[in-house]
């Protein structure tokens, strides 16, 4: 019996804790609104980039032979990046070389081919020579009625024969050597491309800096265009996406608090350094940067992050938890009434009231 009357006194407390328990959460909780000075700001995601930033990529096709950095190495102006397979450029800049060479001996003065014209032209003159002094002669001799007219004429038709031979020699040795030098500067042109062109085989880099980020291994196939190898350096700069309905918020020097992904739960400062005129069509925002004021203690380029960036400073401004208001800014008044309320800016934990209720009225939030 005692046992059974103690079960009974035990159910009775039970139900009573329950029905109390109903009772209180059946009662919401109820606040007014407070005037508080706030911050108006602006977020905006992004990521940390180094101020010099270039992506080294392929000018050829062809096979990765070596590739003598790693991320996180620092490598200084023109060091070697990555070697290409060149054996194929290295044989057409031999064929080159050689046929530039044999153009360069075929336009010297003593090339067999000018040689050979200048011999005859030299074997002209003689003639031309001879055939002016037996002219002469012969004109002597007209005068002095010794020989005929029409040996006169033969000997004056072989003179112009003689100097005509001579003219077109000579054309043809400017001509030959004309054409030999243009040879020389076609195989010339073609050499130093061939050159060029080895050099696409060694990829090197413009500046120095830090290797952020290795695309491409040994022995890997790489297509013209292709990205190997991302080079930073300089400053670290904070690059935020921001939308266009807020980018007329934005100037250059306003304060940010920035929570980088790698520093959970840690907020640092920064200033807005620069704001790109241009709408981006790849992120479809605009885009603006920061600079930190003090640094963390590790970066790391890439690095994701979030940012508020505050554009105004309030006093007395009208504010309720925002866990208050419903959808479509309806909130309850104390006495069960829904009223709507027109909202200035708001954060997950406070909402700005603009119009609707006061500082007198009672709120409750709504019941779970």
């Amino acid at each position: 019996m005692e046992t059974m009357q103690k079960v009974r006194t035990y159910i009775t407390l039970l139900a009573a804790f329950i029905f109390v328990s109903l009772t209180a959460c059946q009662q919401s909780e109820s606040t007014t609104p407070i005037k508080k000075n706030i911050e108006d700001a602006v977020f905006a995601s992004g990521f940390i980039e180094q101020e010099n930033n270039y992506t080294v990529s392929a000018k050829i096709d062809g096979i990765i032979l070596s590739l003598p950095i790693k991320e996180g190495s620092q490598v200084s102006r023109d060091a070697l990046i990555a070697l290409l397979d060149s054996d194929v450029q290295n044989n057409q800049l031999r064929e080159a070389k050689v046929v530039y060479e044999d153009a360069v001996e075929n336009s010297a003065p003593n090339s067999p081919q000018l040689e050979n014209i200048q011999t005859q032209i030299d074997h002209a003159k003689k003639q031309l020579t001879f055939d002016e002094e037996n002219l002469r002669r012969y004109e002597d001799l007209w005068e002095k009625k010794s020989v005929a007219r029409m040996d006169l004429e033969k000997v004056e038709l072989q003179n112009k024969a003689s100097q005509t031979n001579l003219h077109s020699l000579q054309k043809n040795y400017e001509e030959l050597q004309q054409s030999l030098a243009l040879q020389e500067e076609r195989t010339k042109a073609q050499y130093q491309s061939q050159q060029l062109l080895l050099k696409d085989y060694r990829l090197i880099t413009r500046q120095s800096g830090t290797v952020i980020q290795l695309y491409k291994k040994e022995g890997e196939l790489v297509r013209r265009g292709e990205a190997i190898a991302r080079i930073g350096s300089g400053a670290y700069l904070i690059k935020l996406f921001v939308s266009e309905e807020d980018i007329t918020k934005i100037d250059i020097g306003q304060s940010v608090a920035v929570n980088v992904n790698t520093y959970p739960g840690e907020i640092f400062g920064a200033k807005v350094s620069k704001i790109y005129p241009a709408f981006d069509e790849n992120e479809q925002s605009y885009i603006i940067e920061a600079l930190f004021d003090e640094l963390p203690e590790k970066m790391f380029s890439g690095t994701q992050l979030q940012a508020n960036i505050q554009t105004n400073s309030r006093k007395d401004v009208l504010v309720i938890p925002t866990e208050y208001v419903s959808r479509g800014n309806i909130v309850t008044l104390k006495n069960g009434q829904e009223k709507q309320i027109e909202t200035g800016s708001k954060n997950n934990e406070w909402t700005e009231v603009v119009s609707g209720i006061g500082e007198q009225d009672y709120i409750i939030k709504a019941v779970n």
